[in-house]
């Protein structure tokens, strides 16, 4: 067989961060083992109607970036709900995870045999309530026209279809009034109101309403254009035009400000949160950075990446005030413009909310998403400071089983201690749901090695105690790639139909434990894929890292939810 090795290539994104605001240059893409540049990409011939398998030809798709030739594993996993689940814990399932490894060639979907797909039944959480509106939140951002365009993806993961509004300050938008023949037809904001609503998305989006910076040098107007730091805290205003125009009986109770980078998982998990506080009064809620020198840097404030929520009653007092803050503020960023206005004209003080996260951290972010933390409510800086393809990620959350995302599986715990050891670590791995499946081949004993309760310190400076140690410690030492720890990452998801080219053995009965205390308890079900029934597929990949290390194929393990 001819085979192809593209080399390692790197996630994909838009660098820069949205309008809260703290300086400094985002950093250059980190590697990553998951995708390839697209000058790596491989050329496929095109094939005949038919000739691939629907399954098959998903992976063919160009943007993978897996070699011609691949080693491909898959578990067909019936979900069992269960309202009780305890998801701060580690769910272990006594069998390995993959059971079958087959050889496929991309090139020719020349393998004419069905392939295996061992059926698991796995407890998770109950599903989110489906079509479950959120009126009550209402958001708010300032950005620029292009990067609002090439958000819409992101933003109608968790937006589309719930209800909820999106208002938005265009910064380098110019309204009718300052318009000239060159910039008349610059920035359509219908026209992008327009693909927000395409995407299910119920937007408003205005051009910004200060064009001199307020800030006054010497008693004369600053020429310097408005950063859109002030636009990011200016939209408060635009936030509350949008409430008076509607004239509800029912307005928003919370109004949020966020970056363009923002992104929340599911609207669920953070109404349920919201909801344990009183929106009838003044409140702001929030979270600090999860680096606490930049906590010292820039003070105790709500850092927007994570999401700033300011109740109606709250935004109502600040209203009047909004350009003179502006004008007093010790410190020009959209956070810090907002926290130095509450505490001057409000007695209202921050409240610290539990998983918002700022995520301050660059590079590597596999520590914090293996980690099991739990809630998460939102991701910042994902295209960036780190790069994940988070709505792929999160997509197990909406379609499959809710607080789910993220969860822990351990594999292989019920391997005899007289296997063979490498034997034993084989079939051991750990499924971080929606992001990765890992293996620790260069570690003497395993994951047994490992203290899971600890994040690895996988992103830069991880492990100086004075940054992470606040919100990540006691932080364990980063692993070897390649050599202890092998990963295969999420690079897509899909949801379709049952394919006849998929083959499940006869009805078997499959068993997982979950830790709950001390002991173990064993969930049993029987388990038969149907024909026709509709299932999630989630596809993970391990990138060879070449001939020269014996690794020439790319691996690839799909787990198919039965949904």
């Amino acid at each position: 067989m001819t085979m192809k090795w593209g080399g390692i290539g790197e996630w994909k994104g838009q660098g820069g961060g949205g309008g809260g605001g703290r300086g400094g240059s985002n950093p250059p893409p980190p590697a990553d083992q998951t995708t390839l540049k697209g000058a790596q990409r491989p050329y496929r011939p095109k094939l005949e109607p038919g000739q691939c398998p629907k399954d098959l030809e998903f992976l063919r798709r160009p943007e993978f970036g897996l070699t011609d030739n691949i080693l491909y594993s898959r578990r067909c996993i019936k979900p069992i709900y269960k309202a009780d689940f305890d998801r701060s814990t580690i769910t272990n399932v006594a069998g390995p995870l993959v059971t079958n490894t087959t050889a496929l060639d991309l090139t020719s979907c020349s393998h004419d045999e069905p392939i295996p797909c061992e059926p698991l039944a796995l407890e998770v959480p109950m599903p989110y309530p489906k079509d479950a509106q959120y009126p009550h939140l209402l958001f708010g951002v300032a950005s620029k026209y292009q990067r609002m365009r090439e958000a819409i993806p992101a933003f109608a993961h968790w937006l589309a279809g719930t209800g909820a509004r999106l208002v938005g300050t265009i910064a380098d938008a110019v309204p009718p009034e300052h318009q000239d023949d060159s910039t008349r037809n610059s920035f359509n904001l219908t026209l992008l109101e327009e693909e927000y609503r395409a995407a299910g998305i119920i937007a408003t989006f205005v051009p910004p309403k200060v064009f001199k910076r307020l800030n006054l040098k010497d008693g004369k107007p600053d020429p310097r254009p408005v950063p859109v730091e002030h636009h990011h805290f200016l939209v408060i205003k635009e936030l509350l035009s949008v409430i008076d125009s509607s004239q509800s009986s029912q307005p928003p109770h919370w109004l949020a400000i966020l970056d363009d980078d923002t992104f929340f998982p599911s609207l669920s998990p953070l109404s349920q949160t919201l909801s344990r506080y009183d929106h009838t009064r003044p409140a702001w809620l929030g979270a600090l950075s999860d680096d606490f020198m930049a906590v010292q840097a820039w003070g105790f404030m709500a850092f927007g990446g994570a999401g700033s929520f300011l109740s109606l009653p709250l935004a109502r007092q600040l209203a009047p005030h909004l350009e003179q803050c502006i004008t007093t503020a010790s410190v020009q960023t959209g956070d810090g413009i907002l926290r130095d206005c509450i505490y001057s004209h409000t007695r209202t003080r921050l409240t610290l909310v539990e998983g918002l996260n700022q995520h301050d951290i660059k590079g590597d972010p596999s520590g914090f998403f293996e980690s099991g933390i739990w809630p998460v409510l939102s991701l910042h800086h994902w295209k960036s400071w780190y790069h994940a393809p988070v709505a792929k990620m999160a997509r197990v959350a909406k379609e499959v089983c809710g607080d789910c995302f993220l969860m822990r599986v351990r594999f292989g715990t019920g391997s005899s201690s007289s296997k063979d050891n490498k034997k034993r670590k084989e079939e051991e791995s750990l499924l971080s749901l929606g992001y990765s499946i890992t293996q620790y081949p260069g570690l003497a004993n395993g994951l047994d090695d490992i203290d899971l309760s600890r994040v690895e310190g996988t992103w830069k400076e991880a492990e100086r105690k004075e940054k992470f140690a606040f919100s990540y410690g006691p932080v364990r030492g980063r692993l070897q790639v390649g050599k202890e720890k092998k990963s295969w990452r999420l690079v897509d998801v899909d949801v379709g139909e049952e394919d006849s080219s998929s083959s499940s053995k006869p009805p078997t009965q499959s068993t997982a434990t979950k830790k709950e205390g001390g002991g173990a308890k064993e969930g049993r079900a029987w388990i038969s894929p149907r024909k026709g029934k509709k299932r999630f597929r989630q596809i993970y990949v391990h990138k060879a890292a070449g001939p020269a290390v014996g690794e020439s194929m790319d691996e690839v393990i799909e787990l198919v939810w039965e949904v």
